[in-house]
């Protein structure tokens, strides 16, 4: 009934098509990422959780790093996440078209389900995420799932259809996977009773179907409970520090916003405007997946941090109403309002690719200003450090690996498994409950980077001495983008305050 027409369809193959084969390609092109290799470590190290996130990031990966593959062949994990999440934003589009308010006037030559690819190709955060497989990540999958089966219910309850049980186990199932995700997918949860009350008051409480899905809910999430319980409540106390570290400042949080203009683009938000134009009936409640997080987010940002990819879950929420809006703004005769911001994010797209491509600006090299600030550096050359490392670990028999930093010592762990890996500061994480602390006495290796690096951590306190052993530079496209520098470090005192070279 509401399916596009054969040469939209065609569209829509060939474009998440190509879309998908640039994923792959660059799945293999670049090395993992900080947080990449953290959460690849967690299926190295399984467990009930972990220190800074739920299990799930890693369970996802234990079978794939069990069999060795390759960081290319990892990263099909978040490729078919992000195809899922694509998947599921149809359905939706499709159930509040075929809904009885909105089917009266529609066009079934309106190319929603392109748009909706659309509109998911173009965001340019979207393409991280369906790169790297982080917690965010799968929550790409579980945001959509609970507006679908919260939209089926709507409709269910509406008719006092028998079957609605199904769908309130399987939101009990999603409800529970999104908190072995993620903490912050109770963001999203809340907006469940936001909807459901909303449109049909307190007679929900009267549904069995609503305990069964809370029961289940919540022995899914008992691995993560039992684990903060074994280990001291860390994991939220390190939450909830995380996300309120100091003063509150109305200046982080337009940075915040503006960031997420810059990160998704305004090609949803116009989609948006134009569906509610056009809208009025319950389906806007949904809006609520988006709104509550943001409003969140958005606040912990004035007084701790917020990273771009964190509300990707509450932007792919927006997506099915956008697509709508967007497809009834083509038919209004708005193309060329569309066409210039779908020209400008898909410029903003193309340059991310081609950065990522030629490892930062072309023809700028390590040894200049711009160079020594490329943050696309950190995604070449640790495979090889690795090996560097390993090959002098056995050259001088010393077992040991140490960072001042532990963004450098989850790539050092992933790529140079199944040394031990130290961080040489007085920060309490995961290395630490993975690797305790570095013995005194010890001989380590230690591992400077260029686009971080630490004066050598030679003091009455630290190390007693540093000697370089050898250094190794990183080439991209021929020219230098980073460099590597080996030490062999002697008799560890036991304490070292990292501090950044000039």
């Amino acid at each position: 009934m509401f399916y596009q027409s054969t040469p939209w369809m065609r569209y829509s193959a060939v474009l998440l098509f190509l879309v998908t084969v640039i994923h792959f390609v660059f799945g293999f092109i670049l090395g993992l990422s900080v947080d990449e290799a953290h959460y690849a470590l967690y299926a190295l190290h399984p467990e009930l959780s972990y220190f800074d996130h739920p299990p799930l990031v890693g369970w996802l990966q234990i079978l794939p790093v069990k069999l060795n593959w390759t960081d290319g062949w990892l990263r099909l994990v978040p490729e078919l996440i992000w195809l899922i999440s694509i998947y599921l934003n149809i359905l939706i589009c499709l159930t509040i078209c075929k809904s009885q308010r909105y089917s009266m006037g529609f066009s079934t030559r309106k190319p929603i389900i392109f748009w909706t690819i659309c509109l998911s190709c173009l965001s340019p955060i979207l393409h991280v995420l369906a790169v790297a497989l982080l917690p965010d990540t799968i929550l790409l999958v579980m945001v959509p799932a609970m507006i679908l089966l919260t939209l089926l219910l709507n409709q269910e309850l509406k008719e006092r259809h028998p079957r609605d049980l199904i769908h309130w186990i399987g939101l009990g199932i999603i409800l529970g996977l999104s908190g072995l995700s993620k903490y912050t997918s109770i963001f999203f949860a809340v907006c469940i009773p936001i909807c459901l009350i909303s449109w049909h008051g307190v007679k929900i409480f009267r549904r069995p179907g609503l305990y069964i899905a809370l029961i289940i809910a919540l022995i899914l999430i008992t691995p993560v409970i039992y684990w903060n319980y074994q280990h001291d409540w860390i994991s939220f106390k390190y939450q909830i520090g995380h996300g309120t570290g100091g003063e509150w400042k109305f200046k982080k949080v337009f940075v915040f916003l503006l960031n997420q203009i810059v990160s998704y683009g305004l090609l949803i938000p116009i989609g948006l405007i134009w569906f509610l134009k056009n809208r009025e009936d319950d389906n806007r409640l949904i809006l609520s997946f988006f709104i509550v997080p943001l409003i969140l987010f958005a606040y912990f940002s004035g007084s701790g941090g917020s990273l771009p990819h964190w509300t990707a879950p509450a932007w792919i929420s927006l997506i099915p109403f956008a697509g709508i809006g967007i497809a009834n703004a083509f038919e209004a005769h708005k193309k060329l309002l569309i066409r210039c911001f779908i020209a400008i994010q898909f410029f903003i797209c193309s340059l991310g690719f081609v950065l990522l491509f030629c490892g930062g600006l072309p023809g700028v090299s390590m040894d200049q200003d711009l160079g020594k600030k490329n943050p696309i550096a950190d995604l070449f050359g640790w495979d090889d450090a690795g090996k560097k490392i390993l090959q002098i670990s056995n050259e001088y028999q010393v077992k040991n690996l140490v960072v001042q930093n532990w963004t450098m010592a989850s790539r050092l762990a992933w790529y140079a498994k199944p040394l031990n890996v130290y961080v040489l500061d007085d920060r309490f994480d995961q290395f630490d409950l993975w690797f305790g602390k570095l013995e005194i006495g010890s001989d380590a290796i230690l591992l400077d980077w260029s686009q971080m690096s630490f004066t050598r951590p030679v003091s009455d306190e630290g190390f007693e001495s540093c000697h370089l052993i050898q250094n190794q530079k990183v080439q991209r496209l021929d020219r230098d983008i980073a460099q590597f520098d080996f030490y062999l470090c002697k008799n560890w005192q036991g304490h070292s305050t990292p501090q950044r070279t000039p």
